[in-house]
C-alpha cells in the first residue's frame, strides 16, 4: 500500500503523462504540483519517485538529482480506478446494511406487536 504522498505523485504523474508517454519533469516541478500541507521538498519527492519506480507504479528512463524521465506504467493508471471501485462498493454495503437493519427493525417490532396483542386477548378470556 502506498502513502499519500507517494499517491499523490503518482496522480500528479498521471495527469501530466497522456497516453502513458515519457514526460521530463522537473524536481522543482513536481514539488510544486504536490498538495502544500505535505511540505515535501526535493529528497522527498525522490524518495516517492523511488517507492513507486520499485513497486513498477512508474516506469524512470532517467534520473538525476534534477530531472527525471518517467511514465506511468498500467499499475500506476489502475490504482485511482481500483479507489473508486472500492468507494462505490462500500456506498452500495452501507445501503445494503441499513436496508436490512431497518428491515428487522418493522420485522421486529410487527413480531412484538403480534406477541402484545396475543397476550392481551390470553388475558382478557381468563
Amino acid at each position: 500500500m502506498l502513502d499519500k504522498r507517494c499517491l499523490s505523485l503518482l496522480e500528479v504523474i498521471n495527469s501530466a503523462c497522456e497516453n502513458s508517454n515519457y514526460k521530463v519533469f522537473t524536481v522543482e516541478e513536481l514539488i510544486s504540483l504536490m498538495p502544500s500541507y505535505f511540505n515535501i521538498d526535493q529528497y522527498g519527492v525522490l524518495e516517492c519517485v523511488k517507492t513507486l519506480w520499485e513497486r513498477e507504479y512508474i516506469s524512470v528512463k532517467y534520473q538525476d538529482d534534477f530531472e527525471i524521465c518517467m511514465c506511468p506504467l498500467t499499475k500506476g493508471r489502475l490504482v485511482f480506478e481500483n479507489q473508486l471501485s472500492e468507494e462505490i462498493e462500500k456506498i452500495r454495503a452501507e445501503k445494503r446494511y441499513f436496508l436490512y437493519s431497518f428491515l428487522g427493525a418493522i420485522l421486529g417490532g410487527a413480531i412484538i406487536t403480534a406477541l402484545a396483542l396475543l397476550v392481551a386477548l390470553v388475558f382478557r378470556r381468563i
